[in-house]
């Protein structure tokens, strides 16, 4: 009997499917209002991962009355129970003006890019406070297992008729020394909702 690549085994084993926030279960305790999940498999088990916001809220710790404050969550747990194997936190605080901390529409995937049979969960979002027309702060974090890596910059906004502002990025050490095909994929992303 003929043994198959180990690319092919390990890609054939990653199963990724959506799951509508309603169908969250219970016991997997978070916080904020879940915007997107999705349960997948790889060779080391089945996780579910989910990206919740809060909003914009009243900030008790703001240094003035109007301040506001809007967090954002991802979490990742295993079918072994319902603490999280990984937990990702990032907020705006103290902002007076419009303020913003929510994961891009369609931000949460998930590859196999190094074929290995560990999947790599993909998160892009964005925070911002501002009262003009300027970037926001974009990441996207990617984890591997345990392994975190970021990419780190602004959004880009047409000014005009001059050239757009922002748009820029830089990638964490993790990543800079991560296999090409994870930079490949973080570039292409970033040019996939870099734009305002």
């Amino acid at each position: 009997m003929a043994l198959l690549p180990l690319s092919f085994s390990a890609q054939a084993q990653l199963r990724v499917s959506p799951l509508a926030p309603a169908a969250v279960p219970v016991a997997l305790r978070h916080s904020g209002r879940v915007v997107q999940a999705l349960r997948y498999t790889d060779r080391t088990g089945t996780y579910t991962v989910l990206a919740t916001q809060s909003g914009p809220a009243a900030d008790p710790a703001a240094q003035s009355s109007d301040g506001q404050r809007a967090d954002l969550y991802a979490y990742q747990y295993s079918a072994a129970g319902p603490a999280p194997t990984w937990q990702l936190h990032d907020f705006e605080a103290d902002c007076p003006l419009d303020i913003q901390a929510s994961f891009r529409p369609r931000g949460l995937t998930v590859t196999d890019l190094d074929h290995n049979g560990t999947a790599e969960v993909w998160l892009v979002y964005r925070t911002t406070c501002r009262g003009d027309v300027s970037p926001s702060t974009q990441k996207i974090i990617m984890y591997e297992g345990p392994h975190k890596y970021a990419v780190r910059g602004t959004t880009r906004i047409a000014s005009g008729s001059g050239p757009p502002d922002g748009g820029t990025y830089t990638l964490d050490a993790a990543l800079r020394a991560a296999p090409v095909a994870f930079r490949q994929h973080a570039a292409q992303l970033w040019q996939q909702h870099r734009d305002e």
